[in-house]
C-alpha cells in the first residue's frame, strides 16, 4: 500500500461534481478550509478551474497554496448527462497523474462513489461532503436496502407505504428521489462507499437535522460496514453566504450596472412582506403545466409577485404562459428570465413568501432570510426536503400534488400562496421560521453546533497529516 507521509501545511485532495447544486456548497467548503489554513488540490472540470482562478485572483481562498486540476469532462455535454460514467472513466485514465504524497486527506461528493479505493491504497483518509441534508444522507447510506426491498417510486405496490428503514418511516417512496435503471445500478455503490468512508460532512445544522443525526449516532449499525469503524459524522452546515450578522440581515447592495438594481427598486416600491418570490432552481425548467397552474393561481390571487422563471431551449415567455398574462399582471409583478442574486433577494423587506423546489441551497438561503416557504419540489431530494419542511419543521406549506410532481391544478396552488401571503394565516409558520434563522446563525457563530463540528474536522485532518 502507498503511504502518505505529509509534511509542512496540511493539503486536502478536493473533488466536487460540476453540478451548481452540489458545486456552490462545496466552494463555501473551500473558503471555509482557506480560513482554517488548509492548503488544497481541486479536481474538476475546466469550467470550473477557469472559475475557481478567478475566485483565487479575487483573494478568496487567501493567500493559501491552492490550484486546480482540469481532470474531468463536462458531462452536461456528454450522453448521459450524468456524473456516473463520465467521471469514473476519467479517473481511470487520469488518476495516475495524481501525486498521493501531497495530501492528507480527500474530500469528495457524496456521488463519486468510485474514489475510496484510491485512498485507501494511498493511505489516506476519505471523507465524504453531502450537499444536502440529514435525512438524504439517511437514503443514500441505506441505498442499497433501498433497493433490495423496493422502496422506489416505480415500483406501484410500495409506492403509498410508509419505508421501515431506519430514519426514513416519516416518507413513502412518492417523496424519495425518483431513481432511473443508472442510478438503481449505482445506489448500492453509493451506500457502501458512505459507510465505508472516514467521515461525513453534512451541509445541515443540528437544530434542523436533530433526529436523522441522532438516528444515525443511536444506531451504528446503519453506517456500519463490516471490518471498518464508523465514519464520524460532522454536520457543519448551512454552508451558505450569510450576512456579518444577524442584526444587518436585510443590508442590500448592488455593483454599478448590475441588473438586480432594477429588481431591489421595484422590490423597495413594494409593502413588507407582502411580494411572493418563485423561483424553482436553475438546474431544470418548469414544465409548461406547472407553469399556467402558477399563472392562472397568481391572477385568482392578485398577490404581488417577483417570478424568476426558467424556460426550456427555444421557448419565450409569451408562449410558455397563458396569453396575455404579462400584460394582465404587469400592475402585479414581475416574470423574469435571467440569473438573480437569489440570497440577496431573499432578504428584503418586501419578500414575505417563497415558492420553491425545495432544493438544499434554496431551502438554507430562505431559512437564513426568516421567509416562509411553499414547497414544490421538482426531483432529486427535494421530496424528503419537502416532506421535513411541511411536517415536521412546520416552516413551510406544501403545495399538494396526486401522484407526482407538477399534479395538480391552479386553484391547490392558489390555496398555498394564499395561505403563506396572509399574514394571519401564515403566522405560526413565520414564528417557526424565524426560530430556524436565528438557529442558522446561532449554529455558525464561534462556539456554535456547526463552528464547533467544523473545528474537530479540521482537527481530524491535522491529526491525520502523517500517516504510516
Amino acid at each position: 500500500m502507498a503511504v502518505s507521509s505529509v509534511r509542512g501545511p496540511a493539503r486536502a485532495l478536493l473533488v466536487p461534481i460540476q453540478a451548481e447544486g452540489h458545486f456552490k456548497p462545496f466552494l463555501q467548503l473551500m473558503r471555509r478550509l482557506a480560513k482554517s489554513r488548509i492548503s488544497f488540490t481541486v479536481l474538476c472540470n475546466q469550467e470550473r478551474c477557469d472559475e475557481l482562478s478567478r475566485f483565487k485572483a479575487d483573494g478568496q481562498f487567501d493567500d493559501l497554496d491552492v490550484d486546480f486540476m482540469p481532470l474531468f469532462r463536462d458531462f452536461s455535454k456528454l450522453t448521459p448527462p450524468s456524473p456516473f460514467p463520465h467521471m469514473l472513466d476519467d479517473w481511470r485514465h487520469r488518476s495516475m497523474e495524481i501525486d498521493p504524497s501531497r495530501f492528507a486527506c480527500m474530500i469528495t461528493d457524496m456521488f463519486t462513489y468510485f474514489l475510496h479505493d484510491d485512498a485507501v491504497k494511498w493511505g489516506i483518509p476519505k471523507y465524504t461532503f453531502i450537499s444536502s441534508g440529514c435525512y438524504t444522507g439517511l437514503y443514500l447510506i441505506q441505498g442499497d436496502k433501498i433497493v433490495e426491498e423496493g422502496w422506489l417510486f416505480s415500483n406501484p405496490d410500495k409506492r403509498h407505504q410508509s419505508v421501515t428503514l431506519p430514519g426514513l418511516e416519516l416518507f413513502t417512496p412518492l417523496q424519495l428521489p425518483r431513481t432511473n435503471l443508472q442510478l438503481e445500478q449505482n445506489l448500492p455503490k453509493l451506500a457502501v462507499s458512505l459507510r465505508k468512508s472516514d467521515g461525513l460532512l453534512f451541509n445541515s445544522f443540528e437544530a434542523f437535522d436533530k433526529e436523522p443525526l441522532e438516528i444515525m449516532s443511536r444506531q451504528p449499525e446503519i453506517t456500519q460496514f463490516p471490518g471498518k469503524a464508523n465514519p464520524k459524522l460532522f454536520a457543519i452546515g448551512p454552508l451558505v453566504s450569510l450576512p456579518l450578522s444577524y442584526e444587518n440581515l436585510h443590508e442590500l447592495t448592488s455593483k454599478p450596472g448590475d441588473s438586480s438594481r432594477e429588481i431591489i427598486d421595484w422590490l423597495d416600491g413594494q409593502r413588507k412582506s407582502s411580494v411572493l418570490f418563485i423561483s424553482l432552481g436553475s438546474a431544470r425548467p418548469l414544465p409548461k403545466t406547472g407553469a399556467i397552474a402558477f399563472a392562472e393561481a397568481l391572477e385568482q390571487t392578485g398577490v404581488p409577485f417577483f417570478w424568476v422563471l426558467r424556460l426550456p431551449p427555444g421557448h419565450s415567455v409569451e408562449e410558455y404562459l397563458p396569453p396575455g398574462f404579462e400584460a394582465k399582471t404587469k400592475e402585479q409583478g414581475i416574470v423574469w428570465t435571467h440569473w438573480v442574486p437569489q440570497e440577496q433577494l431573499l432578504r428584503h423587506p418586501s419578500i414575505g413568501g417563497f415558492l420553491s423546489h425545495c432544493g438544499w441551497n434554496s431551502l438554507m438561503e430562505a431559512i437564513s432570510a426568516g421567509v416562509p416557504i411553499a414547497a414544490c419540489p421538482m426531483y432529486a431530494e427535494q421530496g424528503l426536503n419537502a416532506k421535513h419542511i411541511v411536517d415536521v419543521l412546520q416552516i413551510a406549506v406544501e403545495i399538494k400534488y396526486k401522484e407526482d410532481y407538477f399534479d395538480f391544478d391552479s386553484e391547490t396552488v392558489a390555496v398555498a400562496i394564499n395561505t403563506i401571503m396572509d399574514e394571519h394565516k401564515v403566522a405560526k409558520i413565520r414564528e417557526n421560521v424565524l426560530n430556524m434563522q436565528r438557529a442558522i446563525f446561532e449554529a455558525v457563530a464561534e462556539g456554535g453546533t456547526s463552528y464547533r463540528s467544523f473545528e474537530e474536522f479540521i482537527s481530524t485532518i491535522l491529526n491525520h497529516r502523517t500517516v504510516t
